[in-house]
């Protein structure tokens, strides 16, 4: 005995302890590897010792090394060895490597049952309560289904340190074994009557975390939660239920108003604000609109906004983002805003990141330009404001520039962030700049105008650069090309100036190959528009073309050499005449659309478009013909000619002042000149005028033109979309013709009103009704949204109760579970509320009126009976026939071509005929109507003396698709539905006859 005990403590002695491990490697720095593998040598043979405690250590050293990224995975066995031991010292470096290393995978992990098990009934609470923390973290379903017997029986525990544990620990376990929560779920409930506020605590936040993953399955609790709500002192616990209501309130309607009396008390009477702030939260995401806790709790929100604390006006400012979503009309939106303004300013980037989203929401056209200003004064002021740029660029966005009254001043803003060189908003900018351009014709002779000051203007630093990011030198190339037509009238120096700047600068010659291409055919355009406005500039246009193209021709880009190849010989073949430039106008006067969506489908498939069609060759210098930095007059040049420019470069190099052997024009190598003839030099040099920032010139401009009347700006605020694939191969060419218009579609806005109106009855039995209002189908996410609600029709003494709609097996939706769509939790009153249902659309192929065989269950019982009875029913979702169709654009002589070669398709044919009194406005009618059944509508052309009109509707069918419903078949490729109205007038009033074409009945 006395040996044995001598050799233990010789090992004690001698063995390496942690703390020695950890002062080993920090002394070897630079060589720590070396030194750690020499550890583990060390541990591998402590490992395989029989002394516990030596394997104590030696696992809690490993479990150190694990952290720091070694493996342990060949060391487990000792580990559950370390874990079955007797004392609390020696088993708990086990417990705690076996927390960190061991995964489900791990083989041996089985073997710690039996441990759990013994240390669960342990007379000492910690060995216990280490057993279970450890159970937490390496549980798996196998391990739960043996154990789950022992944790029940912990939840009774007379010891309140491990029923806390316990609950704490059953999370974990729920999550890697869901069916272990049907067992647990009673004895778990009856934690939250536990007289420990710890248990208590413990409960109520493991409720809270499996609400978040599904809170229908925990109404049944809410009359313990909002007794413990009302009864409790404790504040973390008020916390951990408020958040609880926030997930419960949304599923039961009755709970908001109940939950009324608690909040208001807990509002007035707190005096933590941690609490007073989650109530705030829970008002804000419960209560409906019109609630008078409302304005209390934004009222008290306001003192947060309006703290001197930084995380307290960070918590409130994120908050107020949902309180303006929700409550906007009863939100002080000027107080608001100048506070958001004053937060944008704070040096912290999560509270600035914050308001700025918030102050996208809250922003309105009357101070919006307000708000702009003030961004633009902070981004200068800030090292990195492209989050102040993004913003700007995103509120201006909103709605197709809803917010911009006036899109002359905001031209001018999108100039000004132009010239932040390193911004990630650059292209951004610039898109803003073509499209509102595009979109707004009014605003485009002042567009073009400053788009040419900002060519013309070179940067600060060197006299023949741009000002400008190069996404912007793009756009503004694109403009003065396309609309040169609205230059300022005389046209002539304008046209000459946009020349020069886009071909002659050579800071253009160093951008990316897609802007050079740009600058070129802008100038082309301009060249093919001179004749008709500025015809005395013809010759000298001509010129320039041909004088300055060449050096585009030698570039090494492809596309820049091709593209200046054909401009030069344009130039070439119409030359400076005048009158036979005006036949190349026919060159750029189509319009160009932009390229279909199924364009690549039409590609051959034995084309690869990623091999290049040429070799590609690695360009020698000796041939590049730009150099790498145009400014600098002593790079290499390219050509003779660039040669030739080096001796007129002017020097910019200032000669240094003095040196340490004194004046460097005393000296015998100073070649300068002296400084008696570099005076004389430069009295003799013209004086170059100042150049004004092209910026305020339209600045000031603009204060002239809103002094003299506010320009009024018509915005066309409608995508601009690419033509549909047809069948046919000219599909996608949608020639304008004089003898159709396009119907007016009403805006989604409007539709989505309409379609919220088209309440259809899919059930009405001896108990109940069921309604249904079916939305249009997103198209992007593949979804179609359903909108059910329930009224009651039985007699008051049958109580209806749990109703729910069972959709087919094929037909995914989102929002249901295992017992279908839930349209009532709990009885039903005289009507239920609005449910939403997010329906899978990939199954619906086949166009016409399709039935849904859906099962409605619902439970009915009297009022004086205990049992309720279970009634399930078949009913059937009627979708309408165009339910599922696409609006297909077409011309009307596409339509033509389409009716005469596949009439295969269009085989089956349905008549019919309505009489209505007359309508003011028939063509917006039928517009209407076609928006609603998605159809693209089209208005023929009739003789000048009738008063009837034609219209043709045409709907896309929806591609094959594998999965379908039962009833359901894919259409045949390229099918199409087309519609004939004729609107005939007659005396007695308006008829209407509809002639439907399609592949199917």
């Amino acid at each position: 005995m006395k040996d044995d005990e001598f050799g233990r403590s010789a090992t004690m002695v001698f063995e390496k302890s942690l703390t020695a491990m950890v002062k080993g490697i920090r002394a070897h720095r630079g060589n720590e590897s070396e030194y750690i593998q020499a550890c583990i040598t060390e541990i591998q043979k402590e490992v395989a010792s029989k002394n516990m405690s030596t394997k104590s250590m030696a696992v809690l050293k490993l479990a150190y090394l694990t952290m720091l990224g070694y493996d342990m995975a060949w060391a487990t066995f000792a580990v559950v060895e370390v874990m079955g031991t007797n004392r609390f010292a020696t088993k708990r470096p086990g417990y705690l490597a076996s927390s960190i290393s061991f995964t489900d995978q791990t083989d041996v992990g089985l073997l710690t049952i039996n441990l759990f098990k013994k240390d669960f009934g342990s007379q000492s609470q910690y060995e216990s309560g280490t057993a279970i923390n450890c159970l937490s973290n390496i549980c798996s379903a196998e391990i739960s289904r043996d154990i789950m017997t022992d944790l029940l029986s912990l939840l009774s525990s007379s010891r309140a340190y491990l029923r806390k544990k316990t609950v704490l620990c059953l999370y974990r376990i729920f999550l890697k074994d869901p069916p272990a929560l049907r067992t647990c779920f009673p004895k778990l409930k009856d934690r939250l009557g536990d007289e420990d506020q710890g248990v208590l605590t413990a409960t109520v936040n493991t409720f809270l975390e499996l609400a978040r993953k599904n809170a229908r399955n925990y109404l049944s609790l809410v009359p313990q939660l909002y007794h413990i709500l009302v009864n409790t002192q404790n504040n973390w616990l008020s916390i951990k239920l408020l958040k609880v209501f926030q997930l419960l309130s949304p599923l039961e309607p009755r709970l908001p108003a109940k939950l009324v009396e608690p909040l208001t008390n807990i509002l007035n009477t707190t005096k933590a604000q941690s609490v007073e702030f989650e109530a705030i939260r829970c008002v804000v995401r419960s209560m409906p609109e019109g609630s008078a806790i409302v304005a209390l709790a934004i009222e008290k929100l306001q003192t947060f906004l309006n703290s001197s604390d930084r995380n307290l006006r960070f918590l409130a400012l994120d908050l107020y983002k949902e309180v303006v979503e929700k409550f906007k009309e009863k939100t002080s939106l000027k107080d608001l805003h100048d506070k958001v303004l004053t937060s944008i300013e704070e040096p912290d980037l999560t509270v600035r990141r914050v308001a700025l989203q918030l102050l996208d929401r809250i922003v309105d056209p009357s101070n919006f330009q307000e708000a702009v200003q003030r961004l633009l004064e902070f981004s200068r002021k800030a090292t990195l404001n492209d989050e102040f740029i993004g913003t700007i660029l995103r509120m201006a966005a909103r709605d197709r520039y809803a917010l911009v009254e006036d899109f002359a001043w905001y031209l001018l803003i999108l100039g000004e962030i132009s010239r932040n060189m390193d911004s990630s908003y650059a292209a951004t900018v610039a898109e803003q700049f073509v499209d509102i351009c595009v979109r707004v014709p009014q605003v485009r002779p002042y567009a073009v105008t400053l788009a040419l000051g900002l060519l013309d203007t070179p940067a600060e630093a060197e006299r023949d650069s741009i000002s400008v990011c190069t996404p912007m030198v793009a756009a503004c190339a694109w403009l003065l090309g396309e609309y040169s037509g609205d230059l300022e009238k005389p046209s002539e120096a304008a046209f000459l100036s946009g020349a020069k700047v886009l071909l002659t600068s050579r800071s253009i010659q160093a951008l990316d190959a897609a802007t050079q291409t740009q600058c070129i055919w802008a100038a082309s355009k301009l060249y093919l528009a001179v004749p008709e406005h500025a015809p005395s500039t013809v010759a000298q246009l001509h010129e320039l073309l041909c004088s300055q193209l060449p050096s585009f021709v030698r570039s090494t880009h492809l596309d820049v050499s091709e593209r200046a190849r054909l401009a030069l010989n344009i130039a070439n073949f119409y030359k400076a005449d005048a009158q036979s430039l005006q036949s190349a106008k026919g060159l750029v006067a189509e319009q160009l659309l932009p390229v279909k969506p199924d364009a690549q489908a039409q590609v051959p498939v034995s084309v690869d478009l990623d091999e290049p069609f040429f070799v590609i060759e690695e360009a020698r210098p000796s041939f590049m013909p730009v150099r790498a930095d145009p400014t600098d007059p002593y790079s290499l040049a390219s050509t003779y000619k660039d040669d030739l420019g080096f001796a007129s470069e002017p020097n910019r190099a200032e000669a240094p002042q003095s040196t340490a052997q004194g004046v460097p024009s005393s000296s015998m190598y100073y070649l300068g000149k002296s400084d008696e003839r570099a005076a004389a030099e430069q009295a003799q040099e013209p004086s170059v005028p100042e150049v004004k920032d092209p910026l305020a010139q339209m600045r000031e401009r603009l204060e002239a033109q809103r002094n003299a009347g506010a320009p009024k700006y018509q915005v066309m605020r409608d995508d601009v979309t690419a033509p549909g694939a047809t069948p046919t191969p000219d599909a996608g060419q949608v020639p304008s013709s004089s003898s159709t218009a396009t119907l007016p579609i009403p805006p989604e806005k409007e539709l989505t009103d309409l379609q919220g109106r088209l309440w259809t009855v899919c059930h009405r039995g001896e108990h109940l009704a069921v309604y249904v209002c079916i939305r249009s189908p997103n198209l992007r996410k593949r979804q179609i949204r359903l909108e059910l609600r329930c009224e009651r029709l039985c007699a008051p003494e049958l109580l209806v109760s749990d109703v729910a709609l069972r959709f087919p097996s094929a037909a995914h939706v989102q929002e249901a579970d295992a017992s279908g769509r839930m349209l009532v939790v709990g009885s039903l009153q005289e009507r239920s509320s609005k449910v939403k249902a997010n329906l899978d659309s990939a199954p619906f192929l086949w166009p016409g009126v399709f039935d849904l065989r859906c099962e409605l269950e619902y439970l009915v019982k009297s009022a004086s009976s205990e049992a309720a009875e279970a009634q399930s029913l078949p009913i059937q979702l009627r979708f309408p026939a165009t339910t599922f169709l696409a609006p297909q654009p077409m011309s009307e002589d596409t339509i033509s071509d389409y009716v005469s070669s596949k009439s295969d398709l269009l085989g089956h044919q349905t008549a019919q005929a309505l009489s209505f009194e007359k309508t003011a406005d028939l063509s917006s009618l039928v517009g209407r109507c076609a928006g609603l059944c998605h159809f693209h509508g089209i208005q023929q052309a009739v003789s000048p003396q009738s008063q009837d009109m034609k219209f043709l509707l045409v709907g896309a069918v929806q591609p094959p698709s594998a999965a379908t419903l039962e009833g359901q078949r894919a259409a045949p490729t390229g099918a199409l539905v087309i519609c004939r109205c004729a609107a005939l007038v007659r005396p007695s009033g308006l008829e209407l006859r509809i002639t439907v074409k399609a592949f199917q009945q």
